[in-house]
């Protein structure tokens, strides 16, 4: 087996919880003693993932060889931290001369305080270590009255000794340094081969989402890092500026010291700007110095946070801020105040591995920061679950922001899919479907705001869940957007010890709404029963489950089958139009009449009462209720093409109808039909009798019935 197989086998193994923590367990006991290599290298990394727009930059535009632009980038940036270091120890220094002089002031304003607020047991503790410091001074002697101190002479500390000593406290810092650059050199000299062998060894086979991922973390890291150092340059320039006009001593030390601090997520700022609230509470016999300094540093860091970071930085991390303080925690723990400072760039680099490579997909659910449910199934869950406040709360939320018609199709009816997909018809899942269906209700009423009607020319019934009613509810809001009025009943209408009790009368369409794939019993049962009812309704099925495409108007029993839900509307709404006025011709005569209490339709209920069978119906080629597909339009087609009668049942079998779908699917074992129109007009249907039983038929009921056609094309045309 080739390395590839090998790897793409071993990739498909998900590995155990257990595996899981083991490794985890391992990794982390593997960085906290491996500390010493793991910083410097993480901290050169970083530095590369920084400097490389500056390397890149001095070799296209200076024309500059990879080396020397590495050299110069990298003396320039430890140019930059020197200098930071040399202005900062120079502060310090200034700053410890003036300290003894504050003293007085601090004595005198926690007196205040005791006396105001008597009985605060640190105010007296703070004062008594004031108070011995003052003795401690005025108890040193001065330099002139100095005296000797003896000396003794031991050759246990000698001149290696303190070199040893002096040699230590340095050399460990120094190392560090050095190992740094020594890494970042390499780094920023063979960053191309690097990024190759990482690739090999991490893709599995997947070098173009390892490519990817690479180079979104490098995009991502360096442009927080630069827009990091931006932003905190900016940040400690006006809080140094700002102290520095308010009065407090060392101000640009201090605006130093927050740009280096801020790298700590949430709190470094803080822990800096404390000191300068110290400082001016000592400076000033008052309060306005420290009370500026407090105002000075809220609102630069509110509107740092809130207002500035949120637009730089955008999605460029994609960390969330629970992410970053976890993180923080679990690096400080690790390798102390440096990993608060590497925390957020180092979780930055695991969300983009997980984002891009599929074994390492949970770190982006864990702490990335986009949501890791889509909005369809946020709102599932909450329905669930019952909660009907949250599920309303992200409606409201869609809707604002995409609009009413977004939230019927792209958030309410892919949630009741969810429901469907997970919740059977079989009864255990009642409890939960009932929940599911009461917090849907009233998103439905509240957000949609639905005029309901118990009377329409089209009736729509959930086939057979009440998901199946939710989505029927949803298609009979949307027709009502568009002037259509529709009834909804629930699935128990249609079952068969209710079924027989459905009031028909004004019903011209009657939709099943299906948000599953077992509908075919159903369907047919439905159909094959509302046929004998009212044989005149025009049955459609909306079939919203991509996996029940293969589902036909054939195999369901009905007229018309739905898929999509915008062209179910819009099929619905044409359905019912009445029709057109009796003045042209027979095509717009006839089309739509006949489908109730309307003077055609009872014409033909008194044919069908003479010929002594259930229905007889009109047919025109251009009815909307059949597509050229259907079974029903050929047969309608054979008898005006052909302008003579079509007769078929079982005794007289006719070959051209011979296991024709639609007299097959609807149980009809006679049909009769003859050409319906004039000589002026020409033929544009048939006049039909439908009986579900055996019916002989003779020339003279032929003629019988041609005569009928003619008296319809009398009165009607």
């Amino acid at each position: 087996m080739s390395d590839h197989q090998t790897s793409s086998a071993f990739s498909k193994r998900r590995p155990s919880a257990l595996e899981s923590i083991a490794a985890f367990g391992i990794i982390t006991v593997l960085l906290y003693f491996g500390a010493g290599i793991f910083v410097p290298l993480v901290l050169a990394t970083l530095l590369a993932f920084a400097l490389n727009p500056l390397v890149s930059w001095m070799n296209r535009r200076l024309g500059l060889p990879d080396a020397v632009a590495v050299i110069l980038a990298v003396l320039l940036a430890f140019a930059i931290i020197a200098g930071f270091a040399a202005l900062a120890g120079a502060q310090i220094n200034g700053l410890a001369q003036e300290l003894p002089r504050y003293r007085l002031i601090i004595q005198d304003k926690l007196t205040l305080l005791q006396d105001q607020f008597g009985g605060l047991v640190w105010l007296d503790q703070i004062n008594g270590m004031l108070s011995n410091v003052e003795q401690n001074l005025e108890d040193n002697p001065t330099p002139g009255e100095r005296q000797p101190v003896p000396v003794t002479i031991s050759n246990e500390l000698g001149p290696l000794s303190i070199l040893t000593s002096i040699l230590g406290s340095i050399v460990g810092p120094v190392a560090t340094i050095a190992i740094i650059v020594v890494f970042l050199i390499f780094l920023l000299l063979g960053r191309a081969d690097l990024q190759d062998r990482f690739i090999r060894l991490v893709s599995a086979g997947r070098y173009s989402l390892t490519n990817l991922a690479i180079s979104d973390a490098s995009r991502r890291v360096g442009r927080y890092l630069i827009v990091q150092l931006m932003v905190n340059i900016t940040y400690g320039t006006i809080f140094g500026a700002g102290l520095w006009l308010i009065g407090v001593p060392s101000a640009p030390l201090w605006g130093l010291l927050i740009v280096l601090f801020r790298y700590i997520p949430f709190v470094g700022a803080l822990i800096i700007a404390v000191v300068p609230f110290a400082l001016a509470f000592a400076v000033d016999p008052g309060w306005n110095m420290l009370l500026l300094s407090i105002g000075l540093f809220l609102v630069i860091d509110l509107t740092t946070a809130n207002v500035i970071e949120p637009r730089l930085y955008g999605s460029s991390t994609g960390v969330s801020p629970l992410a970053i303080l976890l993180s923080a925690m679990f690096w400080a723990t690790l390798w102390g105040p440096v990993g608060l400072i590497l925390a957020t760039p180092m979780t930055v680099c695991l969300v983009v591995i997980g984002r891009h490579l599929p074994q390492f997909h949970f770190l982006e659910t864990l702490l990335g920061s986009e949501p890791v449910l889509k909005p369809p199934e946020r709102l599932y869950q909450r329905m669930l679950k019952g909660d009907a406040e949250d599920a309303l709360e992200t409606s409201e939320e869609f809707q604002d922001e995409h609009g009413r018609k977004a939230l019927v199709r792209d958030l309410m009816l892919p949630a009741l899919r969810l429901g469907t997909a997970e919740l059977s018809d079989r009864p255990e899942s009642v409890p939960q479907r009932r929940r599911l269906i009461e917090a849907f209700e009233m998103v439905v009423e509240v957000a949609l705001e639905p005029v309901w009607t118990d009377t329409a020319p089209i009736l729509i019934v959930g086939g057979r869940t009440e998901i199946d009613e939710a989505a029927a509810r949803l298609v009979a809001i949307e027709l009502a957007e568009s002037g259509v009025s529709a009834h909804v009943l629930p699935p128990g209408a249609i079952r068969q010890e209710a079924i027989g009790r459905l009031d028909l009368d004004q019903v011209r369409t009657l939709v099943l709404v299906f948000m599953g794939t077992d509908v075919r019993a159903q369907s047919r049962y439905v159909a094959r029963r509302i046929r004998k009812m009212a044989p005149n309704v025009h049955i459609a099925a909306c079939l919203f489950n991509e996996l029940a495409g293969a589902e036909s108007a054939d195999t369901l029993h009905v007229d018309t089958v739905l898929r999509d839900f915008d062209s179910a509307l819009e099929r619905i709404g044409t359905l019912h139009m009445p029709a057109s006025q009796p003045n042209v011709s027979p095509k717009k005569s006839f089309s739509g009449l006949g489908r109730g209490d309307d003077e055609l339709g009872q014409a033909l209920d008194a044919i069908a009462e003479r010929f002594n069978v259930p229905a007889a119906i009109i047919n025109l080629l251009d009815d909307d209720r059949h597509r050229e597909d259907e079974g029903s339009y050929h047969l309608t087609k054979m008898v005006v093409e052909h302008d003579e009668p079509l007769i078929v049942h079982s005794a007289s079998p006719h070959d051209g109808a011979r296991d024709n779908t639609y007299l097959v699917t609807n149980g009809i074992d006679f049909y009769a039909g003859v050409p319906l129109g004039s000589p002026e007009s020409g033929k544009v249907g048939a006049l039909v009798l439908l009986d579900y039983e055996p019916h002989e038929f003779s020339d003279e009921d032929i003629e019988r019935l041609r005569n009928e056609a003619d008296e319809l094309v009398k009165r009607f045309a």
